[in-house]
């Protein structure tokens, strides 16, 4: 059975496309290829999930909203085929 090795990852800043529909241009994350290598799209997992808890906590975001986004995050993660780090913590 042979394994495969994940390298690039859809962006989640566009989604794929290469560009945001408020911004002109490339999409800054991505610079426009519209995918991420793992260790920059796990850098951007690792900051949804943080944005998810604070802006649920500071009343930002709802819970539809925290929810989506560490979704998003835990999405990431298992593309990449690693644990998150917070799922690693409580298992502890």
């Amino acid at each position: 059975m042979t394994k495969v090795r994940v390298t690039r990852i859809v962006c989640l800043g566009c989604r794929g496309s290469g560009q945001l529909g408020w911004l002109t241009g490339p999409c800054p994350r991505c610079e426009g290829v519209g995918k991420v290598p793992v260790t920059k799209a796990l850098a951007l997992a690792d900051e949804r999930y943080a944005l998810a808890n604070g802006g649920f906590s500071s009343g930002d975001y709802g819970l539809a909203t925290r929810t989506r986004l560490r979704n998003e995050a835990t999405s990431i993660y298992a593309i990449a085929g690693i644990t998150p780090p917070w799922q690693a913590e409580g298992e502890r």
